[in-house]
């Protein structure tokens, strides 16, 4: 069941507040009498930058954290497992990336209601809203109600583009089948999946105040805090959903380097040519920069790699998934003696590795991560079939409005 119903926020007139603010101002009576559990890291954090976990310990009694991917302090390396630990304040904080994906029962066991503050980039791919859907699960199973604490999708929430996830292709980069660049919250998403994949959980979302859909990051007020640690800046998040994609080739999308996600390459591009390829198709919104840099994590740690960066003039028109769709298509048309559908090999550095990514043996790891990223196999194989980026996302044209229509329930604002 849901105790929340849509909320629509009328013109901003001052910065925005995450709904971490509103539970603490004005919903504190959510919290009374109960004992709590807060799933959340360095991206949860108040308007002044108080962390949410300091802020809820004060005030409620906080009996364990969860954390995702990349810790609490969001400084584990992408794919790392991360150990549990303790809080300052004596509390445990519970790792679910590694050992577990989820509360365990026992974990649970002490709970009365789970909260989540933390921040998602509005791209299927990032781990966060997966780990929150599974812990839903859990919590539901458990009879623990869970509150989600709304935060603002950098991205805007107007946008909608590429394909949805095959149910065969459910991983932590896609559990439920929506949309590359989905458009929502990561409170409407919760919503959302907890209707259409009846998990049962006893759901409250607290909106953010002032917040619109239209609206893009810096007109928020709020401070970017990297939610991870490849995810420096709203920028970074914008080009996300495009260039991510190329973390299943053999290319280094920038990690170790100043400009993750926007610096692509590798030692064995032809940086002007692959330039002006891109260039030639005219995308709206972006124009392609040849650079060289030098990254200090793999793929091709410590190795001078030339390649793009997409430089985004008019981001209300630059479409991000098409964007890496076409970088996908230059790079082959361009470089074809060396592209390769298969992550760089650096990146897994022992089959265990390769394992919590969830490659089952290595005859699966060469497109095994492209496909789940893409959702399923069309992309790989529309790639090889030598069609055109036009005709590649002709071919998901349909998906972003289909999923307008069965989102629109879970909308919290307008």
């Amino acid at each position: 069941m849901s105790h929340s119903e849509p909320s629509r926020a009328g013109p901003a007139t001052g910065a925005v507040r995450p709904g971490i603010s509103v539970l603490l101002d004005e919903r504190r009576d959510l919290l009374a009498g109960k004992r709590v559990g807060l799933l959340t890291n360095v991206s949860g954090v108040l308007p002044d930058l108080t962390a949410s976990a300091d802020a809820l310990i004060a005030v409620a009694e906080v009996r364990a954290l969860f954390a995702p991917e990349h810790g609490l302090l969001g400084a584990g390396a992408e794919g790392a497992a991360i150990e549990d630990g303790r809080h300052p304040a004596g509390v445990p904080i519970y790792s679910l990336y590694g050992a577990r994906h989820a509360p365990t029962p026992e974990q649970l066991a002490g709970l009365d209601v789970l909260v989540c503050d933390i921040q998602d980039v509005g791209c299927r791919f990032y781990t966060y809203a997966w780990t929150l859907v599974q812990t839903m699960a859990a919590a539901a199973r458990a009879g623990v109600a869970l509150i989600v604490t709304d935060r603002p999708n950098p991205l805007g929430g107007v946008q909608i583009e590429g394909p949805g996830v095959a149910a065969a292709y459910r991983t932590l980069v896609g559990l439920h089948d929506v949309p590359i660049r989905h458009g929502l919250t990561i409170g409407e998403l919760a919503r959302l999946v907890n209707a259409e994949a009846r998990l049962g959980c006893d759901l409250t979302v607290v909106p953010c105040a002032g917040w619109q859909r239209a609206q893009w990051w810096e007109a928020t007020g709020l401070p970017w805090v990297p939610p991870s640690p490849n995810m420096p800046t709203p920028e970074t998040a914008l080009v996300y959903p495009g260039t991510c994609l190329l973390e299943g080739v053999n290319v280094s999308v920038g990690r170790g380097t100043a400009k993750p996600f926007e610096w692509l390459g590798a030692p064995w591009v032809e940086a002007p040519r692959l330039a002006d390829a891109l260039n030639g198709l005219a995308l709206p919104g972006v124009r392609w920069r040849p650079i060289a840099f030098e990254p200090c994590a793999p793929p091709y740690a410590g190795l001078l790699c030339y390649g793009v960066q997409p430089h985004v003039l008019d981001r209300q028109a630059y479409q991000p998934v098409a964007a890496g769709v076409a970088l996908l298509w230059a790079l082959r048309a361009t470089h074809a003696r060396h592209f390769a559908i298969s992550p760089a090999t650096e990146i897994y550095a022992d089959d265990e590795a390769m394992r919590r990514r969830g490659y089952a043996t290595p005859e699966t790891w060469q497109t095994a991560h492209f496909d789940r990223l893409a959702g399923s196999g069309w992309l790989r194989e529309l790639l090889l079939a030598d069609a055109t980026p036009a005709q590649i996302m002709a071919a998901c044209a349909h998906e972003p409005e289909r999923f307008r229509a069965r989102a629109h329930a879970a909308l919290l604002y307008s």
